[in-house]
């Protein structure tokens, strides 16, 4: 892999960890880093589209698994950690997970699989909490992550790569 991409995926994993264990301020200033050398190294303003789409998602995602008793966060709203990591997570679809970028199939695997670890050391390290018993929480997390990974591969990631030609035409 190459050095970008692996700083790519460590800026990801070590903004997580802080955004985890540091609570809301820290991981607004982890996503002000992460974000800071993610497009001082890639220089690329297509991810903005990603990022905010991942912002806007991720609210929805996690209100819903707040709503369903999947996650509790004791608050009415997902909070800001949360979302900062899901900010994060967008940097890293073009670059150090760009391998699934068309390979729908695969990133459903990979979303089934690797998600519900992460919201597992969520609860473990962290704030959160779950809100029915452990192996429904781990389902739904996993349907839900494997639905969205196959449509991040599959139209999301595609669609903003396709940016670059539209803005070759009008530049």
């Amino acid at each position: 892999m190459h050095y970008k991409k692996m700083a790519n995926f460590a800026l990801f994993v070590a903004g997580w960890w802080v955004a985890l264990l540091g609570g809301n301020a820290m991981a607004l200033i982890a996503l002000f880093v992460v974000l800071m050398l993610h497009f001082f190294i890639w220089r690329d303003i297509r991810d903005i589209f990603l990022i905010l789409g991942f912002i806007f998602c991720g609210f929805g995602v996690e209100w819903a698994f707040m709503l369903y008793g999947v996650q509790e966060y004791q608050s009415t709203l997902p909070p800001a950690w949360v979302i900062c990591i899901w900010a994060m997570l967008a940097t890293t679809v073009r670059y150090s997970l760009s391998w699934l970028i068309h390979k729908p199939l695969h990133a459903a695997l990979a979303g089934l699989l690797i998600a519900p670890v992460f919201y597992l050391n969520s609860v473990y390290f962290g704030p959160a909490g779950w809100g029915r018993p452990v192996w429904q929480c781990l389902l739904s997390i996993a349907l839900v992550w494997s639905l969205l990974a196959a449509l991040i591969s599959g139209v999301l990631a595609p669609l903003v790569n396709q940016m670059d030609a539209v803005e070759n035409r009008v530049g």
